[in-house]
C-alpha cells in the first residue's frame, strides 16, 4: 500500500510540471523570452560585461603605472633642481651679507685687500677664544695677516691651510699688536692675559709712566711693525692698574666680543705691510 501510494505521488507531480511546461508554451513564445532573458540571459550578461570591463582595466592599468612613475621621476628631478638653487641662493645671500658688513672697512681704507670669512670651528681646549675660519691660502691668506670684524681688531692667522685658517685673538699672550691712545698718542703693546681672558679684556703694557691715558679713551692700532695697519679700533680704556713692579698696565675693553665672533675678514694686503720686518731681513743680510 506504501509502495503504491509513493508512485502515486510522483506520477502527480510529473503531470503538474508537463501541464505547467504547455500551459507556458500556450501562453506564447513571449512569455518563455521573458523567462530566459530575466531569469538566465540578464544575470549571464551581467557577468560577462563584468569580466570584460575587468579586462580592460587589467589591460590600461599597467600603462597608468608606467605614467605616474615618469611624472613622480619628473617631479622629483624638479624638486632636487630647486632644493640646489635654494641652497645656492642662500649661500649668495650670506656671503653678499658678510660683504656689505665689511663694506665700511673696505671704504675707509681703500688700500685694503680684505677676505670676508665665517667661523667654522673652535677649539674647545683652546682658553683664548681661537677660532678657525672658512678661507685659507687659495683665497690669499698668509700667516700674520690682521684679522678684524666690522668692529675693530680680534686678531691675527696663526696657521693656514689651503681652505681654513686658524685666529690667535687679542686675549692671547701670544698676540702683541703696536697701540697707542688716539687722545694722549701715549704708545705701548695690546696683547692678552689669563688673568682677564674670560672677561673680554686685553691688556696695554709697555706705557711711559708719565702717560696721560684715562677710562674710556679710544685705543687703535699704531702701525709700527708692519703687521697692522694703522688705526685699526681695538677698544676703549677700561682702567688703569699697576703690575708688580709698579708699572703702568692699562685694561682694554675691545670693541668686539672676542669670545662669540662668528663672522670676520682678513684683510690680506694693505699699505706699509711688512715693510719694517723686510728692511730688518735685507739688513740682517748684509
Amino acid at each position: 500500500m506504501k509502495s503504491t501510494s509513493g508512485n502515486g505521488m510522483k506520477i502527480l507531480v510529473m503531470t503538474v510540471c508537463i501541464l505547467l511546461v504547455v500551459a507556458l508554451v500556450t501562453a506564447g513564445n513571449s512569455t518563455v523570452n521573458g523567462f530566459f532573458t530575466g531569469v538566465v540571459f540578464y544575470p549571464l550578461q551581467r557577468a560577462a560585461a563584468s569580466l570584460s570591463g575587468n579586462a580592460q582595466d587589467a589591460v590600461k592599468y599597467p600603462a597608468d603605472i608606467g605614467k605616474l612613475e615618469e611624472e613622480n621621476s619628473r617631479l622629483m628631478e624638479e624638486n632636487r633642481r630647486l632644493n640646489e638653487a635654494l641652497v645656492e641662493y642662500y649661500d649668495l645671500k650670506e656671503e653678499n651679507q658678510r660683504l656689505h658688513k665689511f663694506y665700511g672697512i673696505k671704504e675707509n681704507n681703500e688700500d685694503f685687500s680684505i677676505v670676508p670669512s665665517t667661523v667654522i670651528a673652535r677649539d674647545p681646549n683652546e682658553n683664548f677664544y681661537g677660532f678657525v675660519l672658512d678661507k685659507g691660502s687659495n683665497d690669499g691668506i698668509s700667516e700674520s695677516d690682521p684679522v678684524v670684524t666690522e668692529n675693530g681688531l680680534v686678531g691675527y692667522v696663526s696657521e693656514v691651510n689651503l681652505k681654513s685658517c686658524k685666529v690667535t685673538t687679542i686675549l692671547s699672550p701670544d698676540s702683541k699688536a703696536g697701540a697707542l691712545d688716539k687722545k694722549t698718542e701715549n704708545q705701548g703693546i695690546v696683547t692678552g692675559s689669563p688673568e682677564y681672558c674670560e672677561e673680554n679684556i686685553a691688556v696695554m703694557k709697555n706705557i711711559s709712566a708719565q702717560h696721560k691715558m684715562a677710562k674710556g679713551d679710544i685705543i687703535v692700532t699704531s702701525g709700527f711693525g708692519g703687521k697692522y695697519p694703522k688705526n685699526i679700533r681695538i677698544g676703549t680704556v677700561h682702567s688703569v692698574e699697576h703690575d708688580y713692579s709698579g708699572m703702568p698696565v692699562v685694561l682694554v675693553d675691545p670693541f668686539e666680543d672676542v669670545r662669540n665672533i662668528k663672522s670676520a675678514a682678513v684683510i690680506v694686503k694693505f699699505d706699509g705691510k711688512g715693510e719694517i720686518e723686510a728692511y730688518q731681513n735685507s739688513e740682517s743680510s748684509k
